[in-house]
């Protein structure tokens, strides 16, 4: 089933369509409206959403079969409650949304040239920290803090996993198959078919491969095996974005799921939009999935944004960005800095809603290098030339997720709450971002961790 959405069209696989009840049909609006927005709750069984529909002639998906996870349309969140006593749902807070995309979060994506043909091999021999030398992940690796047995799922557009500097990070499901050697079969019951590398919830397979070349610049930010912040860190490809680095959030939120029944530590999410309208019901896909993960002690690392059409960070307090502005306690918002510790200008803040803080790349310099996709940055022969650097808080984001695998490794004891505290309060104090972020800090991976194995 296709959801149209203005020149967008984005394919929901997973996002289950009943035929035995009224079957969500299209959903047209014009190009800069928001689509329709449903409610969503967790029933005992699916068949209740169905009885539920047929009554009330109202219609329904199953978000995820796993969680009776259930989203209706057509109807009100008190007659559902009436309806259904024992559904599940969370205070007030419903959010309507328009189209999530990587663009708000990665709005100055920039290629620099300095860094292809000849003096290409000035990145082969540094990494982040060579432009951000404040960030002192290095020093944290000689503390042994590397990833080793974290994961972290980059819920993007994709991560091109067979290029040689992820592809040895990337997390596998050993109890399913993939590629050629796959049989079509959930061999674990998971509910994706041989789901070996990840999944694609765009286009419904078990090839989260990266058509766009955002995911797998975000994952070789957070654990790229050279450059990296946390170079032995697993990498879990969820794919929720099309080529053009757009979604809706019915895919998105199911990917958080996917990701939290995978077992990851830590989840970046690399994308947001605006709020769309006012909260009306009790709960609503993408703030279902952040709940989830909470449940599961998992860290969600987010974007802050990148500010409006004039290219000028916004106020995150004043016109909140999701997920980046759920106040869950397991988001960690993070807006971008220049080399030099100031906010960049396209970042979004605000002392209330973004907690810290991080490189984000600027234009001067050229932004964040970092991994990119063979067929599309540069005259790269072979993936293992594929390089390219991207500015943004989407860049900003795998930079602190990464700095949260490195804390979790030395200490995996810590809970999600722990590792967001001394992310917050092991950073370097910048006056200038006393009234940009709540923690007025920039983060510092070597005082992370050293606070993190004390």
């Amino acid at each position: 089933m296709k959801r149209n959405f203005g020149h967008i069209a984005s394919l929901i696989p997973l996002l289950i369509f009943i035929s035995c009840g009224k079957e969500l049909t299209e959903v047209n609006s014009a190009p800069g409206t928001q689509d329709q927005a449903g409610i969503i709750a967790a029933c005992a069984t699916v068949e209740q959403a169905k009885e539920y529909s047929i009554k009330n002639g109202s219609r329904y998906r199953v978000i995820n079969s796993k969680r009776n996870l259930i989203e209706f349309y057509d109807t009100d969140l008190e007659t559902l409650k009436k309806a259904i006593p024992s559904v599940k749902t969370r205070s007030n807070k419903v959010y309507e949304y328009q189209l999530v995309q990587s663009n708000s979060a990665q709005a100055h994506s920039t290629r620099n040239q300095q860094f292809y043909g000849a003096h290409r091999p000035q990145y082969r021999q540094g990494d982040v920290s060579r432009y951000f030398p404040h960030l002192r992940q290095v020093k944290a690796h000689d503390l042994t803090a590397k990833g080793e047995g974290v994961s972290i799922a980059i819920v993007d557009t994709g991560v091109y996993y067979n290029h040689p500097h992820i592809s040895p990070n990337i997390k596998v499901n050993v109890n399913d198959r993939h590629g050629d050697n796959g049989d079509g079969r959930d061999n674990d019951g998971n509910g994706f078919a041989d789901d070996y590398a990840g999944w694609d919830f765009y286009n419904g397979d078990a090839f989260p491969i990266d058509d766009h070349g955002h995911g797998t610049h975000v994952a070789g930010l957070a654990a790229g095996t050279y450059g990296g912040i946390a170079p032995k860190a697993k990498v879990l490809p969820v794919k929720v974005l099309n080529s053009d680095g757009r979604g809706d959030l019915g895919t998105i939120a199911a990917g958080i799921l996917y990701a939290v029944d995978m077992g990851v530590d830590i989840v970046n999410l690399s994308l947001g939009g605006p709020e769309a309208g006012q909260a009306y019901a009790d709960i609503q896909a993408l703030l279902g999935s952040v709940i989830s993960a909470r449940d599961n002690n998992i860290l969600l690392v987010a974007a802050a944004g990148n500010g409006g059409a004039d290219g000028l960070g916004d106020c995150n307090d004043a016109t909140p960005v999701y997920p980046a502005s759920f106040d869950e306690d397991n988001i960690l918002s993070v807006a971008s800095v220049d080399r030099y510790n100031s906010i960049t200008s396209y970042s979004n803040f605000g002392t209330e809603s973004v907690h810290v803080a991080a490189p984000g790349g600027d234009s001067f310099f050229g932004g964040l290098l970092s991994l990119g996709l063979p067929n599309c940055y540069g005259p790269c022969s072979d993936s293992e030339q594929s390089y390219t650097n991207m500015s943004g808080t989407s860049m900003a984001a795998p930079v602190v997720a990464g700095i949260a695998a490195l804390i979790k490794s030395v200490n995996p004891s810590l809970s999600f709450q722990e590792i967001k505290k001394i992310i917050m309060e092991q950073g370097d104090f910048e006056e200038s971002l006393r009234d940009k972020v709540k923690s007025s800090k920039v983060v510092n991976a070597l005082m992370a961790v050293r606070e993190a194995a004390n």
